[in-house]
């Protein structure tokens, strides 16, 4: 009497079972299909090795990115070298000669440093003077004109202090050689 109970007891045990053993089937399932998704078709690997790889990826690229950034900051410092301000001045250096035919040109970097370069045309010749500026100080004395074209040039421009807290000054130094004397043709 006892043995119908068992079976239906065994019955009732293995449908249990059966229905566990679908359901560890559907979690395995769906367990490949993450790590498939995480390592990728080649699921021959572990979850470490896969954790190792993509830390030594992070770290190249660390060092990858490192060196972009010292490169970056090679070339931002020669283009802080570079003629980036510039600016023209056109005037009559003598009375009888019009038309604006002298003119001074300044091309400074972002440190306010580079050339004044001034053409002074008359009827019978023409100079040229050229100067360098060092953080905005001349190496020698600028007429008016090459005054005018080192603002113009550097309008917008902060320039960095030559030393630890002395500014430096936009005009000629006070013991700065005089510019020669331009010369005036007769009346």
């Amino acid at each position: 009497m006892t043995s119908p109970y068992l079976a239906l007891g065994a019955a009732a045990l293995a449908i249990v079972l059966l229905v566990l053993v679908v359901r560890l089937l559907v979690g395995q399932r769906r367990l490949r299909r993450a790590q498939v998704a995480v390592l990728g078709v080649h699921g021959e690997r572990d979850i470490v090795s896969h954790a190792q790889d993509l830390e030594e990826q992070v770290r190249n690229l660390r060092d990858a990115v490192q060196g972009l950034d010292d490169l970056l900051g090679h070339h931002k410092a020669e283009l802080d070298r570079a003629f980036s301000h510039r600016a023209v001045v056109r005037y009559d250096a003598f009375r009888d000669i019009g038309g604006e035919q002298s003119a001074s040109i300044a091309l400074l970097d972002n440190n306010a440093s580079g050339l004044v370069i001034s053409m002074i045309h008359s009827r019978d010749y023409a100079r040229i003077y050229v100067k360098e500026l060092r953080r905005s100080v001349p190496d020698r004395a600028l007429s008016p004109e090459e005054v005018e074209v080192v603002e113009r040039a550097l309008v917008g421009v902060t320039v960095p202090p030559a030393q630890a807290g002395a500014a430096a000054p936009a005009g000629p130094p006070a013991a700065a050689e005089p510019e020669p004397p331009r010369p005036r043709e007769p009346q």
